[in-house]
């Protein structure tokens, strides 16, 4: 396969007008280091008795690297990913709910969903209920389950990175993040840890109560604004 030095690199993506920052080389080392580009191979040579080691990447790594610039400019926010799967997570607490309900208990979850911040603490209620009131035995099931998601979100984050699928990637990371904080939060508190308790309950705010409250009251204007909708078209409002 053909190669290409980094200083090389540097020199074609000045002349493609590819922007690596104030520091190129570093700049592609990072994205190596992250998986990103290909690693390098590391070439030694002596000449006039100083050695020297020279980086060389395949020949691709150049294109890589433009197409990495144009996603990154494309690229969601981290809050509108993190909003985004807080709003999956919303969406999904409610379809178990619907899924093991009764005609009655439809109508009382559509009670809930219309009133101001109820929706929210229902569908974070399991959560807080793994931190403050389960058993050692029942918790340690969901620790397991919240730390394997969280797990395997990660290595999905991964290989979607290498696959330069960005915005999935942090999706994938978020989403490791969510149930991850959760679950260090619970063993913080149970090996009463304070100094990891206090870390842990700032990212669980950040990344799990905040986004879940934006999303909760996304989905009650939607649920009120498709309720107000329906009824205007049955012809049941003044």
């Amino acid at each position: 396969m053909p190669e290409i030095s980094l200083e090389e690199i540097v020199k074609e993506a000045k002349k493609r007008k590819i922007d690596l920052g104030e520091d190129p080389e570093n700049t592609v080392k990072v994205c190596a280091r992250l998986g990103l580009i290909p690693k390098p191979k590391r070439k030694r040579t002596t000449r006039k008795g100083v050695r020297k080691t020279t980086l060389y990447f395949p020949e691709k790594t150049i294109d890589k690297l433009a197409h990495i610039k144009a996603m990154k400019s494309e690229g969601l926010s981290l809050h509108e990913i993190r909003d985004s799967f807080a709003l999956e997570y919303v969406q999904g607490a409610l379809k178990d709910l619907l899924n093991n309900a009764d005609g009655e208990k439809v109508k009382e979850l559509a009670n809930i969903i219309s009133k101001e911040k109820e929706l929210e603490s229902i569908v974070e209620a399991p959560l807080v209920y793994l931190i403050e009131g389960m058993s050692q035995d029942e918790a340690k099931k969901l620790l397991t389950l919240f730390f394997g998601v969280g797990f395997y979100a990660l290595l999905e984050s991964q290989k979607l990175m290498e696959e330069f699928r960005f915005n999935e990637a942090r999706r994938s990371l978020c989403k490791a993040i969510f149930y991850n904080s959760i679950a260090v939060l619970r063993l913080a508190r149970t090996t009463g840890d304070t100094k990891l308790e206090d870390t842990a309950s700032e990212i669980y705010e950040k990344a799990v109560i905040a986004p879940i409250s934006k999303a909760s009251e996304r989905v009650r204007k939607e649920f009120i604004n498709s309720f107000e909708k329906y009824l205007k078209d049955k012809g049941l409002t003044n």
